[in-house]
C-alpha cells in the first residue's frame, strides 16, 4: 500500500523561539563590536572558517546583516542575509547559501533538491554558529579593535 505524504507545516512557536535565541545571540556580537552601517569586522576562530558581519541597512526597527563564512584551506565561501526585528526582537535568515530569497516552505519535490523546512534548518545552522563564535571567537574590526566574548 502506498504512503501518503503529508504537506509540511512549518512550528511557528519553535521557529519563532529560536529566531528569538538568534536576536539576543547577533544582537550581544555586534552590540560588542559597535559595528556601524557598511562597516565590517570578523571573528576569527582556531582552525575554523572566519565569520565576517556587514551592516547592511538600518532603520529605527530593523537591522539586515551580511554574515559571510570563509575559509581559503576548504576553498568556503557563504553569505547569509539577516534580518533583525528590534520592534519583535527577532532574527531570521533572509537568504542564504548565496541564493535568493527564502520562501517559507519549498514545495517537495522541487528542482534544487531543497528540503521542505530549509528556512528553518539555515536558521538552526545561525543559531549554532554564533553559539559557536560567542564561546570562542575572537573580533577583529577594521579599526583593529579586538574583543573577546565570553560568556
Amino acid at each position: 500500500m502506498a504512503r501518503v505524504r503529508r504537506k509540511y507545516i512549518p512550528d511557528l512557536k519553535e521557529f519563532m523561539a529560536l529566531c528569538a535565541s538568534n536576536y539576543a545571540k547577533l544582537n550581544r556580537i555586534v552590540n560588542l563590536a559597535e559595528v556601524e552601517l557598511g562597516q565590517a569586522f570578523s571573528i576569527a576562530i582556531d582552525n575554523q572558517p572566519n565569520l565576517s558581519i556587514t551592516l547592511k541597512q538600518q532603520s529605527r526597527h530593523t537591522a539586515t546583516y551580511e554574515l559571510e563564512q570563509e575559509s581559503a584551506q576548504v576553498g568556503l565561501k557563504r553569505r547569509y542575509l539577516v534580518r533583525m526585528y528590534h520592534d519583535a526582537k527577532v532574527a531570521e535568515v533572509l537568504s542564504g547559501l548565496n541564493k535568493g530569497m527564502l520562501p517559507p516552505v519549498f514545495p517537495y519535490p522541487n528542482e534544487q533538491m531543497k528540503q521542505p523546512d530549509e528556512k528553518i534548518q539555515l536558521n538552526r545552522f545561525l543559531s549554532e554558529w554564533l553559539n559557536f563564535c560567542l564561546e570562542f571567537g575572537q573580533s577583529h574590526s577594521l579599526n583593529k579593535t579586538q574583543l573577546v566574548f565570553f560568556d
